[in-house]
């Protein structure tokens, strides 16, 4: 009873972007896509750590006069 049934394949392995027939643009494609989502990661938790360093440092006023003697 098996005549009109074809035997499927089965999955051996799975590898992120690698396509012999594109020249691995795939993996190109997935490092960029991670490294830019690692990047607008980063990006805010580097500001805001510059700015808690900041945060005990007393400003100077803009307007302040400037001794010349330093």
């Amino acid at each position: 009873m098996i005549l009109g049934r074809r035997r499927r394949g089965r999955i051996l392995a799975i590898k992120w972007g690698v396509n012999p027939n594109s020249s691995s643009l795939g993996a190109d494609v997935t490092f960029l896509i991670f490294g830019a989502t690692a990047l607008s990661l980063a990006t805010p938790v580097i500001a805001a750590l510059i700015r808690w360093r900041r945060a005990g440092k007393p400003e100077v006023a803009a307007d302040a006069p400037v001794d010349p003697a330093r």
